[in-house]
């Protein structure tokens, strides 16, 4: 039999380190706040998943409230958990200055015990684009346990929200991680029937200027060699125009994202391992 867990951990771009994500993470939280920024993403998850007013939500790697906040008028209550403090910070302005009072925020990675943390079963569990883990059955099987209802997640389709071109014009390998097949193979595995929807858009944000361009790439990235800061520098000049007073892609990047959910079942040594 295929080890689909196997797969999915030998095609992760980067080792995992949670001192180094929660950096990472922390770095890019202002930019997760921007309404400029924000995509069709959102509305269209949302549609899918149908929230109801009677709902508990744990929203798994909230960031700063990306779906945690529209989801606050929907439901009764979200929880929302995240490796960064900077950005549960985020999401505490946010929800300060909206006057929203049903989201509580908790700081915690995928290895966490979420049980020590004082967090209980949920009607529903989501993990939007945020399965960014080494060991996916663990991860769904702890998705599983904390939801009464349904567990929804969204996972990349191809390169998802990776810039081919700019990745080939740096000289780096486009190694974005898994596809989403793997997780739907591996579901099914696991006797876990999972309904499947696809989210894809045409990314729009943008930029005040080239400045601020290179510098969001650069966070995305990480450290960048001379070579390839003068071969970004170069990628942004020829591919990036202004438009509607933005610095954005010259042609916009097409995202798409795969959105599974399913039924919590009763653990069973043959199927949740």
């Amino acid at each position: 039999m295929i080890d689909w867990n196997e797969i999915w951990r030998k095609q992760q771009p980067r080792t995992f380190d949670e001192e180094r994500n929660r950096s990472y993470w922390n770095k890019r939280a202002k930019t997760f706040s921007r309404p400029e920024n924000v995509s069709p993403y959102v509305d269209r998850f949302l549609n899918l998943l149908q929230p109801e007013p009677h709902w508990r939500v744990l929203d798994v790697g909230c960031a700063a409230g990306t779906l945690a906040v529209p989801l606050a008028s929907r439901v009764c209550q979200v929880t929302g958990l995240d490796i960064s403090p900077h950005m549960l910070a985020g999401l505490q302005e946010t929800c300060r200055a909206q006057n929203i009072q049903n989201i509580r925020p908790v700081e915690a990675s995928w290895n966490d015990d979420w049980q020590s943390l004082g967090i209980e079963p949920h009607e529903v569990v989501i993990a939007s684009r945020s399965v960014i883990v080494p060991d996916l059955r663990q991860a769904i099987v702890k998705l599983n346990r904390f939801a009464t209802s349904k567990v929804c997640i969204s996972i990349p389709v191809g390169t998802g929200p990776f810039d081919p071109l700019l990745l080939r014009a740096i000289g780096r390998p486009c190694r974005c991680g898994a596809d989403y097949i793997c997780v739907v193979n591996l579901l099914y595995q696991m006797g876990l029937r999972a309904s499947l929807n696809f989210i894809t858009y045409e990314e729009e944000s943008g930029y005040q200027d080239e400045a601020e361009a290179f510098r969001a790439h650069q966070r995305r990235l990480g450290e960048l060699t001379a070579d390839e800061e003068q071969a970004l520098r170069q990628y942004l000049r020829t591919g990036y125009i202004r438009r509607d007073d933005r610095w954005q892609r010259a042609e916009p990047l097409r995202v798409s994202w795969a959105v599974l959910d399913w039924s919590p079942v009763p653990e069973a040594p043959d199927r949740l391992p």
